[in-house]
């Protein structure tokens, strides 16, 4: 199938298919993009580690968990690869296998030795907020039973492979194996990536997940002036109109985009955080999310570095004023109108 694309009303033209250089290249960017791995819920973040050395099995290409205690196993094959057929499963399914059973302590020393720090403080990096006794249970018993995402990851699927990964969605027993298809292609400097999900299977079980709060319950973890800055974000968002999802920890902070549902930012009951890689992800117009950006670097709990470039920066709630407030969820509002104004825009 074709890509195609044009500038404005110019004419339509093919993409050039933009081959990766080999595996560590497909590999690589899956590590610096994490978005592009689908896991459980997309409000939920995961952290990686690249090259987990599992003694008598080899490495994994990529071994990661969300931030619900969901364990992530993802080998990545190019289709000029003969490996990219049914050897790939075998390995994939041997890194299982030697997971299965291991103890939080050993699986959680694989992350210490990569990235010099546990997986519980690499989440927590994220989600200030996170329970991670609950989060470190969750992970035990996955491990116990065996309950992981497979996740095979190429440039282009091939029939053989196509046909195993159905086989696993419609009659795997519980198996979780998916393969994720990126096409790159280039036009001049801008890459173009065309993602496809193999083997989803609606009816296959969820991993068992945390309770799900409601808004009072969010607000009411929240105490003193952290409660106060939080009710704040409740009340600017929902005046305005938008939509507020509480989740496991926190919430997600919505807005209807040309009839989809898009998470703008998300608060916790110590923190705001923001969503900026969700925000490229989902196709919002760059320079609002840069706006979004500097008005987040103003505010007095972001670190301003981290606010203009980092994927998800943290700000505690109790170094932000009201006036910080305002001004980030007012800026957020400008985002919105104004990706609503291109997403009409690109509805012709």
């Amino acid at each position: 199938m074709a890509i195609l694309i044009r500038n404005g009303k110019g004419k339509w033209k093919s993409l050039t298919p933009s081959p990766y250089t080999d595996e560590a290249h497909l590999q690589k960017m899956l590590y610096d993009s994490p978005e592009l791995i689908p896991i459980q819920n997309d409000d939920d973040i995961a952290v990686f580690i690249r090259e987990a050395g599992l003694p008598g099995s080899g490495s994994t290409d990529l071994l990661g968990v969300d931030s619900q205690g969901n364990i992530l196993i993802v080998e990545t094959k190019l289709a000029r690869n003969q490996e990219a057929r049914r050897k790939v499963v075998g390995q994939i399914l041997e890194y299982a296998a030697f997971l299965w059973n291991m103890s939080f302590d050993e699986f959680d020393d694989l992350f210490v030795r990569r990235r010099e720090k546990s997986l519980l403080a690499l989440l927590a990096d994220n989600l200030p907020d996170i329970s991670t006794e609950t989060v470190r249970e969750t992970i035990r018993r996955n491990l116990s039973a065996g309950k992981f995402q497979l996740l095979i990851a190429v440039d282009q699927i091939n029939d053989e492979l196509e046909r195993i990964i159905s086989y696993f969605a419609e009659c795997g027993g519980g198996i979780q194996l998916e393969a994720l298809e990126l096409e790159l292609y280039a036009d001049g400097d801008t890459q173009i990536l065309v993602p496809n999900r193999h083997g989803r299977s609606e009816s296959a079980p969820v991993t068992s997940r945390a309770k799900m709060l409601t808004a009072p319950e969010v607000l009411n973890r929240a105490t003193g002036m952290a409660r106060d800055r939080l009710k704040q974000l409740f009340d600017l968002w929902t005046a305005a109109g938008h939509r507020i999802d509480p989740g496991t920890q926190g919430a997600s902070f919505k807005a209807d985009i040309v009839g989809r549902m898009q998470p703008i930012f998300w608060a916790f009951p110590a923190a705001l955080q923001g969503a900026f890689n969700e925000l490229v992800k989902r196709g919002a117009p760059e320079g609002a999310i840069q706006e979004l950006r500097q008005s987040a670097a103003t505010c007095g709990g972001f670190d301003r570095m981290k606010a203009l470039n980092a994927a998800q920066p943290t700000a505690k709630l109790t170094e932000l004023s009201a006036e910080d407030i305002n001004r980030f969820v007012e800026a957020a509002l400008v985002l919105v109108e104004r990706w609503r104004e291109l997403a009409l825009e690109s509805l012709g």
